[in-house]
């Protein structure tokens, strides 16, 4: 897909969930992932049976899905949902699942309430993995798909590319905390030399490389930001979003450049940004760059052919 195709969709999907709510919501999830994953079971009600614990299970993945999308959320009602939805799980489903995963509809991210569950269930039940699906996981599962599948839930794509400002969801709070504390230092950490080796074994050209040194000094914001939340896995799911997305365009294209543009208009559409806010982007990558969930990573013991003498 075209660059301005993928902001499309970003535009389209979220228009598209925020018209759902409850079993809408749950229908339209069940589609997205019947139509990508042969091996999910989309579980319905059955009389006083009910669903026995899950909205849908992923075969194989291990994963148990539970949905919640109300018109308007209350943290006491989201709480309530959550323990009642694994509580059931437990009960019912135990032993058929390794991951519980909690998809909801919250245009702003995952909500505070929610984290603080995640968090807890995580520290209650060792033995199980836990996840939030949420506005940009839906946005990977679409960029997957063909592009008839999109347009099927969607509608049609514009006739023409088009220019879309629109900054991804979960990275707001993030960009927003290196507007405010990212400032010109004198006394600048020095970069550390494995991402520069990356850079090398990836093939970036000179004038991207030094973009990326510009703002590898202030990664140590992004490590801050991470720790300061409340959230133990956002910074993780933040990353596998990024890996997903990167190992999607490192399929039709192998030019270093060009997959870091196509990561920068990932993060803030395809509409020309002021600088600022395209340094802060750019600082967030090189944070994931830096953490080896993007792009190539150079084998043990290997050096640039320049350094052993040989002209590139």
């Amino acid at each position: 897909m075209e660059i301005w195709e993928r902001a499309s969709i970003r535009c389209m999907l979220n228009a598209k969930l925020d018209e759902l709510h409850g079993e809408g919501f749950e229908e339209f999830f069940h589609r997205v992932m019947c139509t990508l994953e042969p091996s999910f079971l989309n579980v319905r009600t059955a009389g006083r049976r009910g669903d026995q614990g899950a909205d849908g299970l992923l075969l194989s993945g291990g994963k148990l899905y539970a949905c919640y999308a109300p018109q308007t959320v209350t943290p006491a009602k989201l709480a309530g949902k959550f323990e009642s939805d694994l509580a059931n799980a437990l009960k019912k489903r135990r032993g058929e699942f390794g991951t519980f995963v909690f998809v909801h509809n919250d245009r702003r991210g995952i909500h505070p309430e929610l984290a603080s569950l995640l968090a807890t269930a995580r520290n209650d039940h060792p033995q199980l993995s836990f996840e939030n699906f949420g506005r940009t996981h839906f946005y990977t599962q679409f960029c997957r798909m063909e592009r008839w599948q999109v347009e099927d839930f969607l509608g049609p794509f514009p006739a023409a590319p088009v220019a879309v400002s629109v900054v991804l969801d979960d990275l707001v709070p993030l960009l927003d905390h290196l507007a405010e504390y990212r400032r010109p230092l004198e006394d600048l950490p020095p970069i550390p030399r494995p991402p520069l080796t990356k850079m090398d074994y990836n093939g970036f050209s000179w004038d991207v490389r030094h973009r990326m040194r510009l703002a590898l000094p202030y990664v140590n914001h992004v490590e801050e930001y991470y720790r300061g939340r409340l959230d133990p896995n956002e910074r993780d799911e933040v990353a596998a979003g990024f890996r997903a997305h990167y190992e999607l365009i490192a399929q039709t294209s192998d030019v270093a450049d060009e997959i870091l543009w196509h990561l920068e208009r990932h993060i803030l559409g395809n509409a020309k940004q002021v600088s600022p806010m395209e340094l802060n982007a750019l600082v967030v990558l090189m944070y994931f760059f830096g953490e080896c969930e993007i792009f190539k990573v150079p084998p043990d013991g290997w050096v640039p052919a320049t350094e052993l003498g040989v002209a590139t």
